[in-house]
């Protein structure tokens, strides 16, 4: 950490005054823009933006802060210095004065460098871009011009590859409807296909961060279900995401809840019209009608989608499927497979999904040896149709072996 940095660092520690806030502000403000665009990346804008305030009888500090990093010198922000300041725009109070500064944050910045910015903010914790669009911007006409000034850019773009949009329930956790698996578990492989996807073909992507998560699990009042969404999915392994949720009155029904993803899906696009789409879902809860409604809506744009076949779906309906784009799979060894034949992800993702999953197959905790054999039986099958490289053995694309333990029902 930078000596600026340090020093406000120290003067934001725990209870502050306005005498040590307005010394903050002086720092801020008197800084060459490197070291503002420095300090920015160093200190957390939640501590920042929480511990300068406005005051009831004396200075308004936290107006003052606002208005020396969002207007006057906004201009000199590099993308992560703008990305920081609207995080901490983000944690205050709806008020027009913040919509407008978050509004010209995106506003100013334009083509490519635009995109590089929204990825940015989408890597926010719960404050993503989603949250700052659709949930911050109180007023409409200000929502209403960012989301004119994303399609605009975007429109004149394309990025070579896809956004991957994931559901939660039975496609990263085992959690609802699937019974092969100890409940509770994160899936075999999933996290490897995830980190795969974003690395893309040729491991050189324009960008990382591409995973958003598309869930009927509800944004309650408190947020505390997408919280635990959050944390369950942290907890897992997942470090960077995106989070989309449902509504509990989209929660009756498998249609209802395939309405409220597309949705969302919409919401995206509106937000990300450069990218290409797919999406990974599971055959319990109406994630094949939303990717039937994906191509329906969005087709020219979807590159795949991907169904955790955790009911047993008969072998002639996934092939009627298939013809359709829509791709039935038991392991993450057969879903990797298939991303990286729709050249998705590189010989070297597919193998590092390959690995990751036996590794954490062998790893699980069973219920009974009768689960664990079933599951085996589907490795093993997914695992004979690699392609057979040089090198392939020894990186780990060996079946199941040997024993496990496992705990009796």
């Amino acid at each position: 950490m930078g000596e600026l940095s340090e020093r406000v660092a120290e003067l934001l520690h725990g209870r502050t005054d306005r005498r040590d806030e307005r010394a903050v502000l002086r720092l801020l403000a008197g800084c060459p823009a490197a070291e503002l665009n420095r300090l920015l990346a160093e200190v957390d804008p939640v501590a920042l933006f929480g511990s300068v305030d406005d005051r009831l009888f004396g200075p308004d500090l936290r107006s003052e802060l606002v208005h020396l990093l969002a207007v006057e010198r906004r201009a000199e922000l590099d993308l992560p210095g703008r990305a920081q300041v609207a995080l901490g725009l983000q944690l205050l109070g709806a008020d027009p004065k913040r919509d407008e500064a978050l509004a010209a944050l995106l506003l100013e910045v334009r083509g490519i460098e635009l995109t590089r910015l929204k990825n940015l903010l989408n890597t926010h914790s719960a404050h993503d871009l989603e949250d700052l669009v659709y949930a911050r911007l109180a007023a409409e006409q200000v929502r209403q011009r960012v989301l004119d000034h994303l399609a605009t850019e975007a429109a004149g773009l394309s990025i070579g590859e896809p956004k991957i949009l994931s559901d939660i329930d039975d496609t990263a956790l085992c959690v609802l409807h699937d019974r092969r698996y100890p409940r509770g578990i994160v899936y075999p492989g999933v996290l490897a296909l995830y980190g795969a996807l974003d690395q893309g073909p040729d491991d050189a992507p324009f960008d990382t961060g591409d995973l958003t998560f598309v869930t009927a699990r509800p944004r309650d009042a408190f947020g505390l279900i997408e919280s635990r969404s959050r944390d369950a999915l942290r907890r897992a392994g997942v470090s960077r995401l995106s989070l989309m949720s449902g509504t509990l009155r989209h929660l009756h029904s498998r249609a209802a809840m395939a309405r409220r993803k597309l949705d969302n899906v919409r919401h995206y696009r509106r937000l990300f019209g450069e990218y290409q789409l797919m999406f990974i879902g599971d055959s319990g809860q109406g994630d094949v009608r939303v990717g039937e409604g994906l191509y329906a809506e969005h087709g020219e744009v979807v590159r795949l989608v991907l169904i955790h076949d955790v009911v047993g779906t008969a072998p002639t309906e996934r092939e009627a499927y298939a013809r359709q784009g829509i791709w039935f799979f038991d392991t993450y060894v057969g879903a990797a497979l298939v991303a990286h034949e729709h050249g998705l992800i590189s010989a070297a993702g597919l193998d590092a999904v390959v690995v990751e999953a036996v590794r954490e197959f062998e790893r699980l905790e069973w219920d009974s040896a009768a689960q664990r054999a079933g599951m085996r039986a589907l490795f093993e099958r997914d695992l004979l149709r690699l392609p057979d490289r040089p090198g392939a053995a020894a990186s780990g694309q060996t079946p199941p072996t040997g024993t496990s333990r496992h705990r009796s029902t």
